[in-house]
């Protein structure tokens, strides 16, 4: 089908060809380099590209790269000298990695280490690329080599872990150091601890302390064997550890991984992640993220700074459980920035990070000495919410700032020695007329739903044209949050003619942690009628219609997108739901089975069955047990390759209400996990939605 034969739609395609930046860093006090990534439905990829800005008084001279498509991941050096990339060329069956150092216009070093490791790991919960202080050592991490058991023919049976939700294929991460100042044939080693009776631990997330000593974290097993999945659980029991790099020996064919003695540096039971390191005085530290192991798969976290020197450890911001409806909320962020520190003038170390604050990500500046902490970008009719993508460590902080109605803008924020912060806008994307003048037509919102503090739900919608259609999206989680934040697919429903609404319901990060925990054991309910709430208050004032409602969501979205089509059956016109969770006594396939039971309300161990009577709650809890009311026309949408939640689910759910003579269709994406987020599965699974509730609007 061409590309012109409106699938995906004009609108759509323009959204999702705007570039998201993913990282940004200065390479000198002038100069930044950032990398973008944009959706190409001509190539059917997604193409990645890197811009450098060179600051000169108040102009901005830009330069860049139309395709980085082999980079997959690169990294400024802290002087700014050095450029390390990794590298992937070729297709599945010939493909080559390389690791490379550049000094400038010259290839200071090259490794290829196709032989060596499988894939590189680029994401934000296992991996990181660090050099050493003397910028003649690197560490990443990518998939470590299967052992050499040939003595042993069943080992290609023997059952290994995989990593869980978007690790498909992948069970053995391994930080990698790459070591060019030795000048050997091959410069480049597998790290692991040295102990005999070293730990069960998985080594990821590597940062230079020292040339000869590296801070990584290690994530646990649990006593049945099994590492939970992490990807956005950061309540994974993870340790931060020192690991010494031997300087008598390198690797050797008999001992082909570098083995490091090794310390742990924090109390057990902990989820740690992001450590960072920083001198000052004199003095490294570090500084990490942590939170409470188990329960609810994100939480209000702690900010902790380690004196790598003497050890002692001090918790500098703490977790927050109630600060009503204006104050800072606490912590909640899934990582640090990779550079995320600042010297004021006077006034010492600080650390930038941007963390959700009720329906907004906010840039937060925390005092590294005092714990103090200041919002650098408070709410406005805007409504922007930001990232942080790094410092120059000194007052320089390179944000993303984006709302429902304007796509990402790179931008550069001074901090003084008063805490205040100008910014200044590098980047805008270029927009075609039509499309600038329809997003000029939106309008975003933030409504508070009343008496259900602290529900509220974020609205975008038309100026000028009225009696729209709604779309409710709850988000999934149920503990994560929606965000003013640019998302091409929702903004895409907007300007197609819909008034969209996110509700943050109960269990919604970014609130205080009182309300984060008032959620278990109250699923199919609680969070249910915070939505349904919300739902009426638009209604009330006059945002939306009765008889025009329409629900979109997935995950524990689809959960209560299935709870309001089966409690309120003559509510909505139409619904689409994603790899949605139908029952929660199901938990098998799934990579996080303690999810269930902590959501049902229920404590979890490795040990712990889904026994008749926590079934029995379980299912009275789920929208399966309504399943024999719902009328709503229903659309299913199922990744194939989801280890989150089993696709079974959906997939009986669809013959449940087939079976009942409901109108019901659904669609499988081969390529697809949990989050459908493929660029063919993405604006399939839109289309689908739009043409969907298209069939039954009646405006």
């Amino acid at each position: 089908m061409s590309a012109d034969s409106g699938f995906p739609s004009k609108i759509y395609r323009e959204l999702t060809e705007i570039p998201s930046f993913k990282a940004a860093q200065f390479q000198g006090p002038n100069i930044i380099r950032a990398t973008a990534s944009a959706q190409d439905h001509v190539r059917k990829t997604n193409r990645k590209t890197a811009k450098t800005f060179v600051l000169s008084g108040d102009a901005v001279n830009v330069t860049g790269s139309p395709d980085e498509s082999e980079v997959v991941a690169s990294l400024v050096s802290p002087t700014g000298k050095h450029l390390a990339i990794l590298r992937e060329t070729g297709g599945s069956s010939d493909k080559k990695r390389f690791v490379e150092v550049w000094a400038g216009d010259r290839l200071h070093a090259v490794e290829d280490v196709s032989e060596k490791h499988g894939a590189f790991y680029t994401d934000e919960f296992l991996s990181s690329v660090s050099f050493s202080p003397s910028e003649d050592k690197l560490v990443y991490v990518a998939e470590g080599k299967e052992p050499d058991n040939s003595s042993d023919p069943l080992s290609k049976f023997r059952f290994v872990p995989e990593l869980g939700e978007a690790y498909g294929g992948k069970k053995r991460p391994t930080i990698f150091l790459y070591d060019w100042s030795r000048g050997v044939d091959s410069a480049v080693a597998p790290l692991a601890l040295a102990e005999a009776d070293a730990p069960m631990v998985l080594l990821a997330h590597p940062v230079f302390a020292s040339d000869e000593k590296i801070i990584a974290l290690g994530y646990e097993y649990s006593k049945d064997g099994r590492l939970l999945g992490v990807i956005y659980c950061p309540n994974r029991v993870a340790g931060v550890w020192q690991l010494s790099l031997p300087n008598d020996r390198w690797v050797s064919a008999e001992e082909p991984t570098l083995r490091c003695s090794s310390t742990r540096l924090t109390r057990p039971g902990v989820a740690c992640r992001s450590p960072r390191v920083f001198t000052h005085e004199g003095r490294t530290k570090l500084v990490f993220a942590s939170n409470p192991a188990g329960g609810p798969h994100h939480t209000c976290s702690r900010l902790e700074v380690l004196d790598l020197e003497t050890s002692k450890l001090r918790t500098i911001v703490e977790i927050i459980q109630d600060s009503g409806r204006d104050a800072f909320p606490g912590l909640y962020t899934p990582s640090l920035p990779v550079y995320p520190f600042l010297e004021l003038p006077t006034r010492g170390p600080f650390l930038v990070v941007s963390s959700v604050f009720r329906s907004r990500t906010t840039v937060l500046l925390v005092s590294l000495t005092s714990g103090s902490t200041w919002d650098l970008t408070p709410a406005t009719k805007e409504q922007w919410s930001w990232t942080v993508l790094g410092t120059d460590g000194k007052t320089g902080v390179i944000c993303v700032r984006s709302a429902l109605n304007r796509p990402p803008e790179l931008v550069l924020g001074t901090v003084d020695a008063d805490t205040e912060v100008t910014w200044k806008v590098l980047y805008t994307p270029t927009l075609s007329e039509d499309l600038r003048q329809k997003l000029d037509d939106l309008v975003v919102s933030v409504h508070a739903v009343p008496e259900r503090f602290p529900t509220e739900t974020i609205v975008v919608r038309s100026k000028t044209r009225k009696s729209q259609p709604c779309i409710t999206m709850p988000h999934g989680g149920p503990h994560s949050a929606s965000s003013t934040a640019f998302f091409a697919a929702s903004t895409a429903f907007a300007v197609e003619g819909y008034t969209v609404a996110f509700p943050n319901y109960t269990g919604s990060i970014g609130y205080g942690e009182k309300y984060i925990q008032e959620l278990p054991g109250k699923c199919g309910r609680l969070d249910i009628d915070d939505c349904m709430a919300s739902v009426r208050y638009l209604i009330e004032q006059g945002i939306s219609e009765e008889g025009k409602q329409y629900l979109l969501s997935g995950s524990h979205g689809g959960f209560i997108i299935g709870h309001l089509i089966g409690q309120f059956p003559d509510d909505f016109k139409a619904a689409v739901i994603r790899n949605p969770v139908i029952n929660l006594g199901e938990t098998s396939t799934t990579d996080i089975p303690d999810w269930y039971f902590v959501e049902i309300g229920v404590g979890f161990r490795p040990d712990s069955v889904m026994t008749p009577d926590i079934y029995s709650d379980a299912f009275a809890m789920s929208p399966v047990a309504y399943a024999d009311d719902v009328r709503t026309p229903l659309q299913v949408h199922i990744g194939l390759k989801d280890q989150r939640v089993s696709i079974d689910q959906g997939k009986k759910y669809y013959h449940l209400l087939k079976a009942k003579g409901r109108e019901v269709e659904m669609f499988c994406f081969p390529e697809d996990g949990h989050a459908i987020d493929s660029l063919e599965g993405a604006r399939a699974a839109y289309h689908a939605a739009i043409n969907h509730f298209a069939r039954f609007r009646t405006d």
